[in-house]
């Protein structure tokens, strides 16, 4: 007999089998909920082979040269013609010295809003990146740049004759407001410090590379977060601080004899600086200092943890990005590159020359012709192009329009020359000087003048003075030429109308060689002091040189001046 077991045994196995079986399909039905939710994870979080799986393309917008309006306008303008792609990946290629601050400032709200639309924006400094281009690799995700390159030194300056210069400490901080909340933003959404960035553009903080002996961890910090790092508090008295200096080092004793009364406890040893590094070889402290604005190669960015990789090519720029999607550049056009080249104080000084000669050849030639409309043409190069750069502002294109609303005035409807024509005068001179100065930072002026009060502004002014006057001597040198030389010049003197001899100006005789000077004639009519008079068979229209004369007396012309005859009685 085959044995048998108990009715409790069979219980347990029983009992065990549906466990074992409700375990199964739990699992079973657990699998399909893990391998959903692990594809989410995949979907949501980046990976190396996500990217590359999809289709798409690298964007490159390049901005090279001076940052102005232009190169917002411009900017603005590439976006638009991709919007319609839903852009994954827009790189910056930067290689500018910087720019305007307020056209810097407008490049990276650009770039930001970008950013907060899913837009991943990675700055490229190729190959170099100072003052305004630094703001704008800040306000990117990341920055890469190509093998020694530059960022760095972004200062707000002014140019006066003795050179470059800080600006006055009086309206610094008028000034460098807009800047600091940008790069107080800039900060916050990428995490840097905040009191790292300052070393760019103030040259009295100093900057300290420390690293963490537990952690690895490596921070370029300012005076006061290295002091917070150390632990190190101000006291006045001096008791432990050699015997911390031995510790960290005698570069440390060098960078704090400025800190004279500093103790700390034993937790600073946490913190070192570093001496040396594999890439940058021996590290003096402080990295940045007093004096000195933050400049890196890439080599330096890279370890300061500005950089996040070294990209010199599209190819390299792909293995960054990881895909392998084309690179499409967008430059630029060349109307763009044609307004900053007549924004220049050399070329409107050009414009402004041919706009005199046209506007005195138009005046001397009948009708509106060719010259007039080059004059016109030349006037709105004049004040368009630094309109769009951002150099020239409402209120002067407003008074040099109305200055030459006023002078036209007074030539063709206000007989004379008075007060309209020197006010005409005065409004065009002051909107045109003041078009070459660029706005302060700080300060808005679109439609309100307002006094400059940098020594830039009156460089500027004083550039833009030159510019006019070299203009308006050689106009007249150029008018004189014109007139002496021009009207005899086989094809070209059909321009101007060459001036009229004695007999072209001369009024035809109304009476036929009768009643001139010392004819004698007979009174018609009473003269008091115009009447008629008769001169052999013709009757013509006379006035008496100062008396009532009667009708039937003899009179012999005195003067004569085309059909005015002046007469006197004879006898």
């Amino acid at each position: 007999m085959s044995p048998t077991l108990p009715a409790r045994d069979l219980k347990i196995l029983w009992f065990g089998a549906r466990l074992a079986m409700l375990l199964a399909a739990a699992g079973l039905a657990a699998a399909p909920l893990r391998d959903a939710q692990a594809q989410e994870a995949n979907s949501t979080q980046p990976s190396s082979s996500s990217p590359s799986e999809q289709s798409g393309q690298i964007y490159v917008l390049p901005i090279r040269g001076e940052i102005t309006n232009v190169t917002h306008d411009s900017l603005k303008r590439r976006l638009g013609t991709i919007k319609d792609a839903n852009p994954q990946v827009l790189v910056i290629e930067l290689d500018t010295p910087g720019g305007g601050l307020h056209a810097t400032i407008d490049v990276c709200h650009l770039l930001k809003t970008l950013r907060d639309d899913g837009v991943r924006v990675v700055a490229w400094v190729n190959h170099e990146a100072y003052s305004g281009g630094t703001i704008i690799a800040l306000a990117a995700d990341e920055i890469v740049m190509a093998r020694n390159a530059t960022i760095g030194d972004c200062q707000p300056i002014q140019i006066t004759q003795e050179g470059v210069s800080a600006i006055p400490e009086s309206i610094k901080p008028k000034a460098t407001s807009p800047l600091l909340e940008e790069l107080e933003d800039s900060a916050r959404r990428n995490k840097y410090e905040y009191e790292t960035l300052l070393a760019l553009i103030d040259p009295q903080v100093s900057l300290f590379w420390l690293k963490n002996t537990q952690t690895g961890e490596k921070r370029l910090v300012d005076t006061k977060g290295r002091d917070r790092l150390f632990n190190l508090d101000r006291k006045e008295s001096t008791a432990g601080v050699s015997g911390l200096l031995k510790i960290l080092g005698s570069d440390v004793e060098k960078d704090t004899k400025e800190s004279d009364g500093l103790v700390s406890d034993s937790r600073s040893l946490t913190w070192k600086y570093i001496e040396d590094d594999a890439v940058l070889g021996r590290i003096s402290q402080p990295v940045d200092g007093p004096n000195q604005l933050l400049t890196m190669r890439t080599d330096k960015a890279k370890a300061f943890g500005f950089c996040q990789a070294t990209v010199s090519n599209d190819a390299e720029l792909r293995d960054f990005l990881n895909v392998s999607w084309p690179v499409t550049r967008l430059e630029s056009n060349w109307i763009e590159s044609c307004i900053e080249w007549l924004a220049s104080p050399m070329v409107r000084g050009v414009l402004f020359l041919v706009m005199l000669l046209a506007a005195y050849a138009e005046l001397h030639t009948p009708g509106l012709g060719l010259a007039g409309g080059v004059a016109l043409v030349c006037l709105v190069l004049f004040l368009g192009a630094p309109y769009l750069t951002g150099v020239a502002v409402k209120w002067e294109i407003a008074a040099v329009v109305l200055g030459v609303i006023l002078l036209l005035v007074e030539l063709f409807v206000i007989p004379g020359f008075g007060v309209i024509g020197i006010l005409g005068i005065v409004l065009l001179g002051v909107g045109l000087l003041f078009s070459f100065a660029p706005g302060e930072p700080g300060f808005e002026r679109e439609w309100v003048p307002s006094i400059p009060t940098l020594q830039m502004t009156y460089d500027a002014l004083k550039h833009g003075l030159y510019a006019l006057t070299s203009g308006l001597v050689g106009s007249l040198v150029g008018m004189y030429l014109i007139a002496r030389y021009l009207p005899n010049m086989p094809v070209a003197g059909t321009l101007i109308a060459p001036n009229p001899d004695h007999e072209a100006v001369q009024i035809d005789d109304p009476y036929q060689g009768v009643a001139l000077v010392g004819d004698t004639g007979t009174a018609e009519t009473l003269l008091r002091p115009a009447g008629k008079a008769r001169f052999g068979q013709t009757l013509v229209d006379v006035v008496s040189q100062s008396e009532y004369i009667e009708s039937g007396s003899r009179v012999v012309v005195v003067e004569r001046q085309g059909n005015r005859v002046v007469v006197r009685r004879v006898g």
